[in-house]
């Protein structure tokens, strides 16, 4: 009998020191999260800009410059924004617009200094529903890369008035590690 009530207990100690260990982590994420908003602010308009263009019968061909281009023949399929800071690492922030016009999908990647992933804020507005929708997405990741929690919150578009309707919902799309995304390679061309 001791030994299941021992057994027990353990158990139970293990059990909330996970997650004990998993709020401290969130906590020091939103820390994080926090501090680079009024870098962001500061920084957005000036940082180093990247664009994805496709063109093609069925887009199947892309390219990425750092100049916004106006061409009746290409279509922005993605816009990138990074933001260096020494002390917290990168803010990445990507714009991806569908061919069709049906859903628009803003992510905001935050990676450490060691360029990796901790904390993704994701939000689509779209069309694929009973009525248009804002759907929004918060990814949290421990420093093995492991997703610890996620949230999802749906409203009408464009409001923060929670709904509980049918959607056609999209994955959300991230690199665990900054030099994984598809704008890497040209951006530390540019640095």
């Amino acid at each position: 009998m001791k030994k299941n009530i021992l057994t027990s207990v353990f158990g139970i100690l293990v059990f909330a020191t996970g997650f004990a260990q998993v709020d401290s982590i969130i906590i020091k994420i939103r820390d994080d999260y926090q501090k680079w908003q009024s870098i962001i602010d500061n920084e957005f308009d000036s940082c180093a800009k990247f664009y994805n263009y496709a063109w093609g019968e069925n887009y199947q061909f892309d390219k990425w410059t750092d100049k916004e281009l106006d061409d009746d023949t290409l279509t922005l399929s993605e816009a990138v924004s990074i933001i260096q800071e020494k002390a917290l690492g990168f803010f990445v922030y990507v714009d991806t617009y569908s061919f069709s016009g049906d859903w628009y999908v803003a992510t905001a990647y935050y990676y450490d200094k060691d360029e990796k992933l901790y904390f993704v804020f994701w939000r689509m507005n779209t069309f694929y529903a009973e009525e248009p929708l804002t759907v929004e997405k918060r990814l949290y990741f421990d420093s093995q890369g492991q997703l610890i929690r996620d949230l999802k919150s749906v409203y009408k578009m464009n409001t923060k008035e929670k709904i509980d309707i049918e959607f056609m919902d999209r994955e959300v799309n991230y690199d665990l590690t900054l030099s994984d995304m598809d704008f890497y390679k040209h951006w530390i061309n540019e640095k």
